[in-house]
């Protein structure tokens, strides 16, 4: 098979997630001024669901809460402009494919899912009566992040090669990138440093952190 094609075939579900998260941010983009976009009911609003959970607990159950809920995971595939998508699924190829390399298909998709849910809820607990939508797959993004290091702390694993990286790079070097970012965003919450959703990057990333420490098989190429 030829290269191109090998990394088409071993990096499909990463590919799936940028044209889901493409598509949304063109729909985003194409939406007259002044229109309300047809995405606008996926963005998470904190308060909505806080007062959707609390009538779940209490025993409310409706579609309007479920819808508001399904939010906790819709937000991850809207982007609020060219920068804020590029980065993001930039880190999520990166890490993206070291876990697909290393755990398959399936928890790779059982990561993106759960951690975009758990930053959510993050968000949400941090600031659980904001108004303020919340949208970005920075959730998932750590959750990815946070899946590798807890391999990392594990096993011995080879030093991740990523196309188109032109060289492979120290597996302590990823690690280090991933306990950065978790510390920039500690400072941001107590610095109160607004545009950013500190708490579903916490979220996301202590969700797969559990998931990597915790409840994942030995990676394939462990040592």
């Amino acid at each position: 098979m030829p290269p191109k094609l090998k990394v088409l075939h071993e990096t499909w579900p990463l590919i799936l997630i940028f044209l889901l998260c493409g598509l949304t941010f063109a729909v985003d983009v194409f939406t007259p001024a002044g229109a309300i976009p047809i995405t606008d009911p996926w963005l998470l609003v904190p308060a909505e669901v806080s007062a959707a959970a609390k009538g779940l607990l209490a025993g409310s159950v409706d579609a309007a809460s479920l819808r508001t809920l399904s939010t906790l995971l819709s937000h991850a595939f809207l982007h609020g402009g060219i920068e804020h998508i590029v980065l993001n699924l930039i880190f999520i190829w990166i890490f993206g494919v070291l876990v697909l390399r290393e755990l398959g298909i399936r928890w790779f998709f059982l990561t993106f899912i759960l951690t975009a849910i758990t930053g959510g809820i993050g968000q949400t607990l941090l600031d659980p009566e904001s108004i303020i939508p919340v949208l970005g797959a920075s959730g998932a993004l750590m959750g990815l992040e946070g899946i590798y290091l807890g391999m990392a702390l594990r096993w011995r694993l080879p030093n991740p090669d990523v196309w188109p990286i032109a060289r492979p790079v120290p597996q302590e070097r990823l690690m280090l990138l991933a306990v950065f970012g978790i510390i920039l965003d500690l400072f941001g919450i107590v610095g109160q440093e607004g545009g950013i959703a500190f708490g579903a990057h916490i979220g996301g990333f202590l969700g797969g952190l559990f998931l990597g420490t915790l409840l994942i098989p030995r990676p394939r190429n462990a040592r």
